[in-house]
């Protein structure tokens, strides 16, 4: 583990970029037989409020995503980082996001 945690951690990407990505992900899971659906949902989406108390803990430099599972759907767990790369466990753990699909964002650049 790193001795430190930097609150600049993480890469801004172009639009291009994603596009690739979340294309290459939808065909891997084509190519493994897997359907995309609210059981294997592309995308989660968070409110803003929950990101934020996550964010506002005292200490806290980021968030760490992590994979689930539960009730037969993958599931999008995070947790906030402090300066040290230590998950904050005692804080706020976020999960139940919306999931696309089924709720998926109007046909745009990304999805």
């Amino acid at each position: 583990m790193p001795d430190s945690f930097s609150t600049t951690t993480g890469s801004f990407i172009t639009l291009t970029q994603a596009q690739d990505m979340v294309a290459d992900w939808i065909t891997l899971q084509g190519n493994l037989g897997i359907s995309i659906n609210e059981a294997n949902p592309k995308a989660h989406a968070f409110g803003i409020d929950r990101i934020q108390d996550i964010l506002d803990q005292t200490g806290c430099n980021g968030i760490r995503a992590y994979n689930g599972y539960y009730d037969s759907k993958r599931r999008l767990i995070f947790v906030g980082v402090d300066e040290f790369g230590n998950d904050m466990t005692s804080g706020y753990i976020l999960e139940f996001s919306n999931p696309c699909p089924p709720n998926c964002a109007p046909t745009n650049a990304i999805n």
